[in-house]
């Protein structure tokens, strides 16, 4: 089963994580204050999975295409470099509590 961690004090993080868990009953949604100190330094969304732990874009493509389907479609996002993906997620992350 997957796990996602979000930031429950934002609203676009809440509003993804309760979007997401209602399309994938299998996702157990998360607070993130429920991950290890390290993990929530990173104030990141986490996506964790049988196989491997997810953050940053990644954890977004992830969560996003577990949903199968036409979701899956967007791991074209990978077709940007990991560095450039993860400065605008970090950007994003950065600025979240504004919108």
């Amino acid at each position: 089963m997957s796990e996602i961690y979000i930031d429950s004090d934002c609203k676009v993080c809440s509003a993804y994580g309760d979007w997401i868990n209602k399309k994938n009953n299998e996702l157990l949604l998360n607070d993130q204050k429920n991950l290890s100190e390290n993990e929530i330094l990173l104030d990141t969304l986490v996506f964790k999975n049988e196989e491997k732990v997810y953050y940053f874009s990644d954890a977004v493509i992830k969560s996003f295409a577990s949903l199968g389907g036409i979701y899956k479609s967007i791991y074209i996002l990978k077709l940007f470099p990991k560095r450039i993906r993860d400065l605008l997620y970090r950007i994003f992350a950065k600025n979240r509590h504004l919108i």
